[in-house]
């Protein structure tokens, strides 16, 4: 015979204990995945994405929001180029300095995707793209 459950205690809620979540792109759209949580003095970074039917910095996510400097962390959570192209920009053109992490199977196929993606750009003509990470 299963024993029965304790009632639940109910804690109160402190200011701390609330979490901010500020979508920079993907709010209401598709593509450009990159979302920002806030929770007890920590910011973690979910994704950097480029929003796939844009070029140049318009592709981004609206990093200009937030300071990079102030991520603890980013999770990048699979390889799609929407969840993580913009990924190389923001670690060589931003002040973030927090560490990254995503699973070897996202970071090996990721490489590869986001290579063929540059090379279909450049055969399109659409090379400016591209440059952001100059």
């Amino acid at each position: 015979m299963a024993a029965k459950r304790k009632a639940e205690v109910t804690v109160p809620a402190e200011e701390s204990d609330q979490l901010l979540i500020r979508p920079l792109g993907a709010g209401q759209e598709v593509g450009r995945s990159c979302i920002i949580l806030e929770f007890k003095g920590r910011k973690i970074m979910l994704d950097c994405g480029i929003h796939p039917g844009l070029e140049g910095m318009d592709a981004l996510p609206y990093i200009d929001l937030i300071d990079p400097a102030e991520i603890d962390l980013l999770l990048i959570s699979h390889f799609h180029l929407d969840h993580c192209g913009a990924l190389p920009w923001f670690l060589q053109k931003t002040s973030f300095k927090g560490r990254t992490f995503m699973t070897h199977a996202t970071k090996a196929i990721y490489r590869w995707l986001l290579s063929d993606y540059v090379k279909v750009r450049c055969v399109q003509g659409q090379v400016r793209w591209w440059n952001i990470y100059k």
